[in-house]
C-alpha cells in the first residue's frame, strides 16, 4: 500500500466538524493525509480545517464555491496522493484503529476494490427503532456475495465508512452531481462494473444520528430518488435477463415495480404472493399468483422489505434450483 489518504467533503461541519477531524488525527496509522475540500462554508469550517492544518502537515486544505457534495469530493480525491481513497464525512466520528484496520483488510484481498466496516449510530438516543433495524441489517451484509445480492434493496456498504483503490475511482469516474444520492449512485455504479466488496468485521465508524442529517433535509436523498436509481439499475439487469418478469410480492412494493416497469419495454405477467387474500385477484390488470404457480420461464423480481423474508425466499428458490441474479433478485 503506497499511501492512504482520507477524502472529507465539509460544508458548515458545525459543531461536529472538529470532533470528526480530532477523531481523525488520533488514529493508530500514522501513514496518511486527511485532504479536506470545504464546499463553501460560511460558518468558519473553512478556518477550523486550515488551523488543524497548521499543526498537523498530514491535514491538507482545498476550498472552492459551493457545488455539492459529489463536486467537492472529487476535488478532494484528485488533490489526494493515497492509492487508498478512505471517504469520511464532517460529522462521523472515525474509530482509533478504522484506517489501521482498512489497510490491513485492503492488503489482506488483493482482489477486492471497495471496501468498508461495520457501523454504530450515535448518539443512541437519537436512533429511532426503524434506523436500529437498519443498522442491524447494514451489520449483517458482511461478503461480497451477501452485498451484491442486496444492492438494490438499500446501500449494504455504508459509504462514510468506505475505502475505494484509486485506479477503480478513477475507472468508475468518480461521482456524479445530479438529482440523486451521489454515493448509492456510485454504489450501484461500482457493482454493474463489477467491483468487489469487502467489510471488516469491527465498528470502525460512529456514523452521526440526527436532525442535521443532509439525508434528512436535502430532496435528493428522498425515496422517490432512490427508487429512480434502483428502477434504472434494474431495468437493465431485467433486460439483460430477456424473460419476462413476474413480481414476487403484491404489497406496496410489489405494486410500486408494476407502475416504474410499466413504461418500460419489459413484459410483467403477473403478480406471485402468498396472502390468501390477495391470490385470484387482479392487480394493476396483472393477475395475482400463488408462488407455487410461477409462470417457468420468468425472472422474477422479488419485492420483498423484511430481511427475514427475504432469506426464507433464498431458501425456498434454492431448493427450487433457482439462482439468484440469473434468476431472481431482490428490489425494495
Amino acid at each position: 500500500m503506497s499511501g492512504v489518504s482520507v477524502v472529507l467533503p465539509v460544508r458548515d461541519g458545525g459543531a461536529y466538524f472538529e470532533p470528526a477531524l480530532c477523531s481523525l488525527a488520533a488514529q493508530t496509522y500514522s501513514d496518511f493525509e486527511v485532504v479536506i475540500h470545504d464546499d463553501g462554508s460560511t460558518d468558519g469550517s473553512l478556518a477550523l480545517a486550515q488551523s488543524f492544518a497548521r499543526r498537523d502537515p498530514r491535514f491538507v486544505v482545498l476550498a472552492g464555491q459551493a457545488r455539492g457534495v459529489a463536486h467537492a469530493a472529487n476535488a478532494a480525491a484528485a488533490g489526494a496522493r493515497g492509492d487508498l481513497l478512505v471517504r469520511m464525512d464532517a460529522d462521523d466520528l472515525a474509530r482509533p484503529t478504522r484506517l489501521e484496520a482498512l489497510v490491513a483488510l485492503a492488503a489482506a484481498n488483493p482482489e477486492t476494490e471497495l471496501f468498508g466496516s461495520r457501523v454504530r449510530y450515535t448518539p443512541r438516543e437519537a436512533v429511532s427503532p426503524g434506523m436500529e433495524r437498519y443498522e442491524t441489517w447494514l451489520n449483517s451484509c458482511m461478503s461480497h456475495a451477501q452485498i451484491y445480492a442486496e444492492r438494490f434493496v438499500e446501500y449494504p456498504l455504508p459509504h462514510p465508512t468506505t475505502a475505494i483503490r484509486r485506479a477503480s475511482f478513477e475507472r468508475l469516474g468518480g461521482y456524479r452531481h445530479g438529482g440523486f444520492p451521489e454515493d448509492y449512485e456510485f454504489f450501484l455504479r461500482a457493482a454493474a462494473a463489477g467491483l468487489r466488496f469487502a467489510k471488516h468485521p469491527d465498528v470502525l465508524l460512529d456514523w452521526r444520528e440526527g436532525e442535521h442529517r443532509t439525508t434528512k433535509n436535502d430532496p435528493r436523498y428522498g425515496f422517490d430518488r432512490f427508487h429512480e436509481l434502483k428502477v434504472a439499475h434494474v431495468s437493465a439487469h431485467l433486460q439483460a435477463s430477456g424473460r419476462p418478469i413476474s413480481i414476487v410480492g403484491a404489497g406496496r412494493a410489489g405494486k410500486r415495480w408494476a407502475r416504474s416497469l410499466r413504461g418500460t419495454a419489459l413484459a410483467v405477467t403477473a403478480f406471485l404472493d402468498e396472502h390468501p387474500g390477495r391470490i385470484g385477484q387482479t392487480i394493476q390488470a396483472l393477475p395475482v399468483l400463488a408462488l407455487a404457480e410461477r409462470p417457468a420461464l420468468d425472472f422474477l423480481l422479488c419485492a420483498t422489505a423484511d430481511p427475514a423474508d427475504r432469506e426464507a425466499l433464498r431458501a425456498r428458490f434454492a431448493a427450487d434450483g433457482l439462482t439468484e441474479d440469473a434468476d431472481y433478485v431482490f428490489a425494495v
